[in-house]
């Protein structure tokens, strides 16, 4: 499997770092099939993301997520998708883990959606 991606993966550090904000909770990741916060967005794509959390999270699973997104973007506050993780590894010197996902199913608009929120010029929006 070619483990090259093939879309531009989006960075929250980076989001926040634009906006004068390192406030990266508000990109909570909610596990819908227990209601409950399982990490934050690390980053994304239109394919996957990588997540950050206290727990590792078993390979191969296939969750129903909500990405809570930081402002509203055409009318969404946040995404919902089924994924797949990929792997789960601790990360060295802390005590929290990351995980891969692949997005098994998402609206059509979250490609938009997502290259919307990362784009810097999102708040000067021309009205016509």
């Amino acid at each position: 499997m070619d483990e090259q991606r093939q879309n531009q993966r989006w960075k929250t550090a980076e989001y926040y770092q634009r906006r004068g904000s390192s406030n990266s909770k508000k990109f909570d990741v909610i596990d819908l099939n227990i209601n409950q916060s399982i990490g934050h967005l690390i980053d994304l794509n239109s394919d996957g993301m990588r997540l950050q959390s206290e727990d590792a999270l078993e390979k191969g699973v296939i969750f129903k997520l909500r990405i809570d997104l930081p402002k509203e973007i055409k009318g969404c506050d946040q995404l919902v998708v089924d994924a797949r993780s990929l792997w789960s590894k601790k990360i060295d010197d802390q005590e929290s883990y990351q995980t891969g996902f692949e997005f098994l199913s998402k609206l059509q608009s979250h490609n938009e959606i997502i290259r919307l929120l990362f784009e810097e010029d999102i708040t000067v929006q021309k009205v016509e």
